[in-house]
């Protein structure tokens, strides 16, 4: 264990210094670019309330805590589809691949669009008969390994790429991700920390913006155990660069290998609240994967539906 103690140094650094510099973030709406990287990738993470930091896994692992990779066993793919507002989008797939020693590598892409707009103007309020979108773009790669029995470390690089009005506007920036998850199994408890989206400004003609970048804590304890039946509960605290701290909570409980309730909260949030949803394993009919749905509710607004599909080989 002494070996490691380099490694566990050069983590702790790294969070008190991402937590230092971002003291005063405080409200900073309007200042942070690429809001589309906060939504979720996986329907499971939705209906846990967000609290992924120390239940994240399977392949969505690669943008939610990288560290979560090494759940994978062999080879896992995964898509996660959610209509957003206004006709907007959003989207991720991705695979991961275990390669005997060497680790976890994954790979995936997430996407934010609208449909087409018409363009209007003063002598047509209607539409000119020329449409324009916009999109987001996040290219993903990722590597996890174990550094030993109980504790996994990961990494994710991303390039991130908007294009506004048909491509008039771009802007494009690297960025990654951080994560690890270390094992109790004597106390039924998983820690996990995740720090995202850490890379230079994105810059909006002449204006420079911030990426969203977060730092979680997490901590997953299963409550009850017994043959197929399982309760667990998570609970995260975030440090986001935009926004001050934010709580969130969930539950997961598993009734068998066919089917997962779960709901979930978020603490200290301006818009969004509660949480639900459940998993359906599809091993019945043939399939080694997992069908999963996601609720998250919104104080205004109509609330979001996630639906994730992942597949393991």
């Amino acid at each position: 264990m002494l070996k490691y103690t380099p490694i566990f140094r050069s983590a702790y650094a790294l969070v008190f210094f991402f937590l230092s510099t971002n003291s005063l973030a405080g409200n900073r709406s309007g200042t942070v670019a690429e809001q589309f990287l906060k939504i979720p990738t996986d329907a499971r993470i939705v209906g846990l309330g967000g609290s992924f930091a120390a239940v994240a896994e399977g392949v969505s692992s690669l943008t939610q805590n990288p560290g979560g990779l090494m759940s994978i066993e062999n080879i896992s793919v995964s898509a996660t589809y959610t209509p957003w507002f206004a006709n907007i989008q959003h989207s991720f797939v991705g695979a991961a691949m275990r390669l005997e020693d060497f680790g976890v590598f994954g790979a995936g892409i997430t996407m934010l669009a609208t449909d087409d707009m018409p363009v209007t103007t003063v002598h047509y309020p209607e539409g000119n008969g020329q449409f324009f979108r916009a999109a987001d773009y996040a290219m993903h790669l990722a590597y996890s390994r174990n550094i030993s029995d109980r504790f996994s470390v990961g990494v994710a690089g991303k390039y991130i790429y908007s294009s506004l009005y048909n491509s008039v506007v771009t802007a494009s920036s690297f960025a990654f991700d951080i994560g690890t998850m270390y094992d109790m199994p004597e106390i039924r408890t998983r820690l996990g920390v995740a720090l995202s989206n850490l890379g230079d400004d994105v810059q909006f003609l002449n204006e420079p913006y911030s990426l969203p970048t977060a730092l979680r804590f997490g901590i997953a304890l299963t409550l009850f155990q017994e043959n197929e039946t399982q309760l667990l509960s998570t609970v995260q605290i975030a440090r986001p660069n935009d926004a001050d701290e934010q709580y969130n909570a969930g539950f997961e409980y598993i009734l068998s290998e066919m089917f997962t309730l779960r709901g979930g909260y978020k603490f200290a949030y301006e818009v969004e609240d509660f949480t639900g949803g459940f998993g359906v394993g599809l091993h019945s009919i043939g399939f080694n994967g997992t069908l999963q749905y996601g609720y998250n509710n919104f104080k205004v607004l109509p609330g979001t539906h996630t639906v994730t599909f992942e597949m393991n080989f």
